[in-house]
């Protein structure tokens, strides 16, 4: 699909598929962040 869209609008395959990354952790950012900020960082010396 990022072929096409790239083929039709006259860009790369690569900005479609980065927009739908965008998308995707955007959607899981939103899904998850409750049990995201339960995660402690780990300290490193």
């Amino acid at each position: 699909m990022a072929l096409r869209l790239s083929r039709l609008f006259g860009n790369s395959p690569e900005f479609w598929l980065n927009l739908q990354r965008t998308v995707d952790l955007w959607e899981a950012s939103a899904r998850l962040q409750e049990e995201v900020w339960r995660i402690k960082p780990l300290r490193v010396a």
